[in-house]
């Protein structure tokens, strides 16, 4: 009788304690928390706007907060509606070099300085370079049918934007994005985004699901302790796994790999989708077709700047599945510049400078951990690359677009 009583008054404890750590986190913590997502979301949304020449872009002169895998980072942008260093007109007695590209170059998780135009603009301050600078068109899902659609439609409707270069960076996603333009769209609908995230819908959501535990760690403080604590001695886990098996493929001992390898891994098996473009029988049946369709465009951009006398560059760089797999990688890399070859298009391939030293090591110091973008590190060696392809006249302290052939 003693021990039923004991146990009942324990339930009742334990009904009563998550009842009330319930009712705090959704009053308190949660309304708070999610209040902060909701605002920054709605901001996102609202700031990230349709277009109907090029699809979407950002709003012009806007200030707002973004999001990438948790990590907090602010946009502004200038009345083209790129993103910069502050909300501004931009100068119409500079020079300007455009980089347009994915979330690559927009720098998705990274402030401003951070990014690859970021980096650049560095050097051009550096070096006091006067009235000359890059422009980041970059936004965070385009691809090439849409580079060429929004530097047509920038040009043509700044005239007074004195641009004397175009920089194109190619990224992988840009190969599965492809299939949304085959048809080459000559305009895109005007639909409204709407605002749909809503801290209640997360407590429904679960609560119709029926998993506890998922409900537990959601929607109360002590879940998500107790997912946290979980989390970090699952992490724990992962790295004795992940060190045995880097020992094993390098042919180390087991206590002679660093956590930076380590990590490294973690970048490597991001975006699975992705990398199953690059070998077998995807990249026969589809990656090849959508590949000439991104450099058909890019061809079309150069037909189109050639008329105005602005020089066309591209970029191709490496992911990190890349820089651990040979065969996807060759087959991309080998690919893409012949076919620039043909075309007789400048480009540049930065593989050989992320591919130089302790691969792995690379991944850690130049990617965002468990993550195929470029960091602070990764975006400052890649603008290092490109810059090679800028004259410096150090007396008139100018700078000047020249391809160089040596890349």
């Amino acid at each position: 009788m003693i021990m039923m009583i004991r146990l009942r008054n324990i339930l009742i404890f334990i009904f009563l304690y998550f009842f009330v750590d319930l009712l705090m986190t959704q009053l308190f913590l949660f309304n708070f928390y999610y209040n902060k997502l909701e605002k920054q979301f709605a901001s996102d949304i609202e700031n990230r706007i349709l277009n109907p020449n090029y699809q979407y872009t950002f709003a012009k002169k806007k200030s707002f907060k973004s999001n990438y895998i948790g990590q907090e980072y602010t946009i502004k942008t200038n009345n083209l509606g790129f993103r910069d260093y502050e909300v501004r007109d931009i100068d119409k007695d500079y020079n300007y070099t455009i980089v347009i590209g994915d979330s690559f170059v927009e720098g998705v998780g990274l402030e401003y300085e951070e990014t690859v135009v970021g980096h650049l603009n560095k050097k051009i301050r550096s070096y006091n370079i006067k009235n000359y600078e890059f422009l980041n068109a970059g936004v965070t899902a385009y691809s090439s049918y849409i580079y060429l659609k929004k530097i047509v439609t920038i040009i043509k409707e700044n005239p007074w934007l004195k641009t004397d270069s175009v920089i194109v960076v190619l990224d992988k996603s840009d190969i599965p994005d492809a299939q949304s333009y085959l048809d080459r769209p000559k305009s895109f609908p005007d639909k409204k985004v709407e605002h749909k995230f809503k801290s209640t819908q997360f407590f429904l959501k679960d609560l119709k699901k029926g998993d506890l535990w998922r409900f537990l760690y959601k929607q109360t403080t002590t879940g998500f302790v107790l997912k946290k604590i979980g989390d970090i001695l699952d992490l724990k886990r992962r790295n004795l796994r992940d060190r045995y098996l880097l020992s094993k493929r390098l042919e180390k001992s087991f206590f002679k790999i660093n956590i930076k390898q380590i990590n490294a891994l973690r970048s490597t098996n991001v975006r699975k989708g992705i990398t199953n473009f690059l070998h077998g029988d995807l990249w026969e049946t589809k990656t090849k077709k959508y590949l000439d369709f991104e450099i058909e465009n890019v061809v079309l951009l150069k037909n189109f700047l050639d008329k105005k006398n602005i020089e066309l560059l591209v970029v191709i760089f490496p992911w990190p599945f890349e820089l651990v797999n040979e065969t996807p990688r060759e087959n991309y890399k080998n690919y893409v510049i012949q076919k620039l070859m043909n075309k007789k298009i400048n480009y540049i391939s930065a593989y050989k400078y992320f591919l130089d030293g302790d691969i792995y090591t690379n991944i850690s110091d130049h990617y965002i951990y468990n993550d195929q973008h470029l960091n602070g590190q990764g975006n400052s060696l890649l603008s290092d690359v490109i810059w090679k392809n800028y004259l410096i006249n150090e007396v008139e302290r100018t700078v000047s677009y020249r391809p160089n052939y040596e890349n």
